[in-house]
């Protein structure tokens, strides 16, 4: 027996409310973040070169990768925000490293994913924003829509992991979708990391040529935004 009208929009209703909610939280939680990092600079209580030449003399330890990998591999998993490795790998890797760990970590966490929510059936339920992803993948859900999501930023990897698992999209285009899009991706996130943190902490000025990953990342945040438009 189906739901009246009167149900079902209230039913919308909620999950617009709740998403409401997660999203205020959201900015609420980077608010914070910004602030803390704010007053870390003002502040310093430790030196950001000595926190980078910590990490860095961490990095070369055998198990170091492995763990990263695995670790932004069980974030994606469990749909949690795994783009937040990238500051975690990028400063105490050189850019092409780190652009490797990231993807392995990414691709791994995708495949994780698309069978977990394989395994969960329908008890996946996205916000509006997440639901509006899924309504574009089961319509066309093919490698090229799939590779303009992986790529541009604005779409969280856990919409569509779980969005491609839940709606049974063959294997091999999300997988090819997925190592293609971070491939590209990671490298212009790690160089424009890189270009920041070497501008930064060794007070030298950035070159023009330095400066392409900042340009692509903002065509790529450009092309994000105007596709999130359109998708309403």
């Amino acid at each position: 027996m189906s739901a009246d009208p009167e149900h079902r929009e209230e039913g919308r209703g909620l999950a617009g409310e709740g998403e409401r909610r997660r999203h205020r939280m959201r900015l609420m939680t980077i608010a914070g973040l910004v602030l803390l990092l704010v007053g870390l600079v003002l502040w310093q209580p430790v030196a950001v070169a000595d926190v980078i030449d910590w990490g860095q003399s961490l990095a070369p330890h055998p198990a170091a990768i492995p763990v990263l990998i695995l670790l932004q591999a069980l974030l994606l998993a469990l749909a949690l925000p795994g783009t937040l490795m990238l500051w975690v790998v990028a400063p105490f890797y050189d850019p092409l490293t780190a652009a490797a760990i990231l993807t392995a970590g990414s691709t791994l966490g995708a495949l994780a994913a698309y069978y977990t929510s394989r395994w969960l059936g329908g008890l996946w339920q996205p916000g509006p924003t997440g639901q509006r992803v899924l309504d574009l993948l089961s319509r066309q859900g093919d490698v090229w829509t799939q590779l303009a999501l992986r790529v541009l930023p604005g779409f969280p990897h856990s919409v569509i992991n779980y969005g491609a698992g839940t709606l049974g999209l063959p294997l091999g285009p999300f997988m090819m979708a997925t190592v293609i899009g971070l491939a590209f991706k990671w490298p212009i996130y790690t160089y424009a990391v890189h270009t920041l943190l070497t501008s930064g902490t060794e007070g030298t000025e950035i070159e023009l040529m330095s400066l392409l990953p900042l340009l692509a990342l903002a065509v790529l945040l450009v092309g994000g935004r105007a596709l999130r438009a359109r998708l309403g």
